[in-house]
Parts: C-alpha cells; structure tokens; sequence
C-alpha cells in the first residue's frame, strides 16, 4: 500500500466553465423567482416614484403622468408577487423592457432627462445581467441607452425649460451608458460566482471525497438514467458490484490510512479502465460499482474479470495483498427497474463471497441456493456453484456454436466413456459435470475470434489457447479443484504438442484426455461457423488416426466401443453431412 494517492481526474462537461456556471446559477433561479424579483422591481420603483410626486417636487412635473405610471407599475407588482407562477414566460422576458420604457416614460414627465428617476434604469440593469443570459441583458442594456437618448433628444428639440445643454447631454449619457455597463460586469461576475458555487455544492453531494468518484447518491441518479435511456431505445446494460475482499485486515493491521490510499488506488484503476461512456463510483466503504450501457452479461463478465483480475495484480505484492469479488446482473433480464437490478448484483456478489471470493459471479435463479448454502454445508456450497457456472456454461454455447448442446452432448459422451473405462460411479458424475464445463474459459476470447468463419490468425489461436486457464480460474475454489485440473489440460496431447504447457502423455490426467477426445467427436460432428460437421464415420477415422499422438489410444478405443455398444445413441450422434476435419486446427 505504499503508493501515494493522486488526484483522480474528473470527467469535464463539454460546456466551457464559465458557461456551465451561469448555466447552473440561471438553472436556480424558477420562474416564479423571477416574477417575484420583477415584482420587487416594479413595486419599489412605483412606490417611490409616488412619493416623489406626493412630496414637494419641481413645478417642472407633470403630476398626472408620474402618478399613471407608478399606479402602474403598482398594477403589474401586485399581480406578479401574489401570483408569480401565474405570469408567462413571455411576459416574464418582456418584463424589463417594460420596466426601461416606464422609466423613460416617468424621465419625461419629471420635466428634466437627467433626474434622480435615471436610477431605474440602473435598477433595471441589476434585475437583467443577473436573471438573464448575457446576450438578452447585453441587449436590453443597449435598449436602455437608446431609451435614454430619445429622452435627451426629446428634451432638446422641444425647446423644454429644463431641458440640459449639449454638453449635458453627452455626459449624462455616458454616465448612464458606463454606469449600466460597469454594473453589468460586477453582477456577471458575481452570477458566475455563484454559478461556481453551486456547480461545487452539486458535486460535493454526488461525489466521493476519497476517490472523486461518484457517490451512492451520483451512482443511484446515474443507474436511473441509464434504466430510463436503455427502455426507450430497447437496450441491454450490465451493473458490476464489486467489494473488496478482507479490507477490514488493512485497516485492522495497517491503519486506516493505508486503507485510504489503497481505496485511492483502486478508485484509479478503475477509472482508468473504464471506457469513455462507462460509470465508476463507490457506493460504500469498500464497495464499488460499474454501469455499463450497452453490454449484454458475456461482455460484461469479460469485464468483471479483467477488473477484478487488475485489482489482484495492484496490490500482489501489497503487505495485504487485496482482491476483489464482483456480482453481475444485466438489465433487463436480472431486472427491469434500478432496485431490481441492483438487488440481483448485489445478491450475485454475496454468491461471490459466499463461494470462496476473488471471483465473478453472473446473476442467475440459481443465485438464491447460493445464498442459501452460505448458511448450509460445505457440500450445498459446492453444489450451488456448479449449479451457476452451469448455467453460465450453457449460455456460452449458444455464444460459440448457436446451440446450447455442445457442453450437454460433451458431458454424456464422457460420462459414456469413463463407464467404458470402469471409473466408478462418483468418478464418472465428476467427468460428465467436467464435460459441461470444460469450455467455460470462453468467456474469455472475443466473438470476433470465437465466430470467426475462415481459419484463426497465429494471434487469434493464441488468444483461443487462453480459454482453458481462464476455464480453471473461473472454477478455482469451492470443491471443484479435480474438474479444475482436468479443464486446465484438456487440450494437452500425449505427443506434447498441446496447450497451455505442453504436457506429455504421463503428465496428463485420464480424465483430460477423456475430454479431449469428447470435445473433438462433438466438433468434428456439429456445424460450426468455420467448416460443416463430417459423418460418424469420418469422424472415426480421424480418431483412429488421432490415436497416440493427439489423443490417448486407450480412450479413442474405449469410445468407439461405447458407441458401437448403444446402437441408439450412436444413430443420434451419426451425421449425413459432407465435409473434412482438419486435424490440425484442433477443436475450438
């Protein structure tokens, strides 16, 4: 854990800065906020300019006039505070240019274009550059200063008493102009203030403190959407839950710093595993959480092991070294709501835990025998993950060859083989479970090299040499270590030119190469996407020929009598189609 914590990057809105800030501070302010600010704006104006006509005033003013316009002014403030969700939009956005008319209006019948009644305009500023957007109040500020020159205009060609000097004129205007302007700017920078604020109160609450990564309150608004956004379109996502195994010995044994650091790390890496429209957060203490849109269950567990196997390498050489159990479920099919969905990942991460940790486990009906067992015998345990990587293992083959009887018709003809072999009965249950499961590291190779029609590039069959030690990570742990062994090597040969290491004929188990020759009678008798299956007897031949250096003489014999034993069951395996089978391409 000795790494030190760095700042997580955030994900920026495309919006320049300043421009989501005003944004959000605009956001704020309702409509209804806004009419009561109008209506504040309109009643101050009225009341005082009522007052300055009902107290002693020039001879110069013209009392009718003033009064008409601050009654109303009055009028309008009424209707917009008693009723401010009432007034429309429209009449909200033509609000100011009508409080700037008034008070040209109230300019004129003062008798004089540079009274005390100027400072409405300046009041019909504030109320603009802090409700509208910058463009509307740059406009009204200039529907202001036009205002404001047709006043001085008026006054020096009527030839009025009061009216100012050329001179006057223009330096009144600028003051306006530059008053207008100047408080434009201060009311702009302290909407943006505020819009940095709230942009900041906003993230705090969705944000973890820790890893900047969303919080449970950011994750919950973000699940929701993506549920919202996948039923409109018709799309599936997955949800991954991942927890930290044992994180409370990092926090017992080294401190509760440590443990920041190492969350800080695991928050990183996630984050930088992550694709551009993926979701990171975490959700609680040690637990983390990734939406995932647009990624049906098998995309998504290739995910989740590459997650949790990037944890494991992270903190390998770690004082506690950590790792990480993670529950999947896919929306819709584990759930069509974000309580239902979350709720079959977080039951498929107590499966994880349940069976041993360090591990992924896809959310199925057999979930809740899983959890069952974790209060039940070793043996129930057991049982119920092989009830989960069955069913996972039954999905897969649908995925490979289009059916979903490869694994089945696999596991028969082994348990046919391994009764041949007198194996006994318990021996010749695990051997048939061993065939169902065997291609389960599939999970692992991209469609676009398991479904590939024409024949694997060296990189594609490298990556295809992969499937049988992902095959035995996958059932590590929880009573399945003998299928696990026989899983590993079933694609060694006893000539020592198979995968993954190259084990001669002694080294191999008789179970894998038991397998072995299953999974390539199944093959070589099956359509599949890069050939058509060949007849019984073709495929006889090329287990003969086979004999001793692909596959262990002893098992071809003992499944060619097995066959020809069960007359019905061969006449099912029998196929009519043409066709040949390279045996160097091997069974995928």
């Amino acid at each position: 854990m000795g790494v030190e914590p760095t700042e997580a990057a955030s994900v920026q809105s495309p919006e320049r800065p300043g421009l989501r800030e005003n944004a959000l501070a605009i956001r704020s302010l309702t409509p209804a906020i806004a009419a009561r600010a109008q209506g504040y704006l309109f009643a101050s104006a009225g009341l005082l300019g009522a007052s300055g006509v009902l107290l002693p005033h020039p001879k110069r003013f013209a009392e009718a006039g003033m009064l008409a316009v601050q009654l109303a002014s009055i009028a309008a403030a009424v209707f917009l505070l008693l009723w401010p969700r009432l007034a429309p939009r429209r009449a909200l956005a033509v609000g100011p240019y009508g409080a700037t008319v008034l008070t040209s209006f109230v300019l004129l019948f003062s008798g004089q274009g540079t009274s005390a009644y100027l400072l409405f305009y300046l009041w019909v500023a504030f109320y603009a550059f802090y409700f509208l957007s910058q463009r509307a109040a740059a406009a009204l500020a200039l529907f202001t200063v036009l205002n404001h020159v047709v006043v001085l205009t008026y006054f020096r060609f009527a030839n009025s008493p009061g009216g100012p000097a050329a001179n006057e004129d223009i330096s009144a205007l600028v003051l306006t102009a530059g008053t207008v302007v100047v408080a434009g700017v201060f009311i702009l920078l302290l909407r943006r203030r505020v819009g940095r604020l709230i942009h900041q109160l906003t993230d705090a609450a969705s944000t973890d403190y820790l890893t900047t990564l969303l919080n449970r309150r950011g994750f919950q608004e973000k699940l929701e959407s993506e549920v919202a956004r996948s039923t409109r379109y018709g799309e599936p996502f997955s949800l991954l839950l991942g927890d930290c195994d044992f994180f409370k010995h990092v926090n017992d044994s080294l401190g509760h710093e440590t443990g920041d650091r190492a969350l800080t790390m695991i928050g990183r890496a996630l984050e930088a595993e992550r694709r551009r429209t993926d979701v990171v957060a975490r959700v609680g203490g040690e637990e983390f959480a990734l939406i995932l849109p647009q990624t049906e269950r098998h995309e998504a567990y290739l995910v989740a092991e590459h997650v949790r196997t990037r944890i494991g390498e992270l903190f390998a050489n770690q004082p506690i070294p950590l790792t990480m159990s993670i529950g999947l479920a896919t929306y819709p099919e584990h759930g069509s709501t974000p309580d239902a969905l979350l709720r079959s990942a977080d039951e498929a991460l107590y499966a994880a835990k349940a069976l041993g940790r360090d591990r992924c486990v896809l959310h199925s009906s057999e979930i809740k025998e899983v959890l069952a067992a974790s209060r039940a015998d070793q043996r129930t345990t057991e049982e119920a993950h092989l009830a989960t990587v069955l069913n996972l293992a039954e999905a897969l083959d649908s995925r490979d060859s289009g059916t979903a009887r490869h694994s089945t018709t696999v596991g028969h003809l082994c348990e046919m083989m391994a009764r041949e072999l007198g194996l006994g009965p318990e021996r010749t249950e695990r051997l048939r479970l061993a065939g169902m499961l065997h291609d389960i590291g599939k999970i692992g190779v991209p469609d676009s090299v398991l479904q590939k029609a024409t024949s694997l590039t060296p990189e594609e069959f490298k990556q295809m040499r992969k499937h049988p030690e992902i095959g035995a990570r996958i059932l590590g742990g929880s009573g399945l270590n003998d299928i696990r062994r026989w899983v590993l090597a079933h694609h060694e040969r006893p000539d020592a030119r198979g995968y993954p290491f190259g084990l001669g004929d002694r080294k191999i188990p008789l179970e894998a190469k038991i397998l072995a020759v299953g999974d390539a009678y199944e093959a070589m008798t099956s359509d599949r996407v890069y050939r058509p299956a060949i007849s019984h007897e073709a495929a006889r031949d090329q287990l003969l020929a086979g004999a001793g250096t692909q596959f262990d003489g002893t098992v071809v014999a003992a499944f060619l009598r097995a066959l020809e034993l069960d007359t019905q069951q061969t006449a099912g395996y029998d196929r009519l189609a043409v066709g040949r089978w390279d045996p160097k391409e091997s069974p995928r």
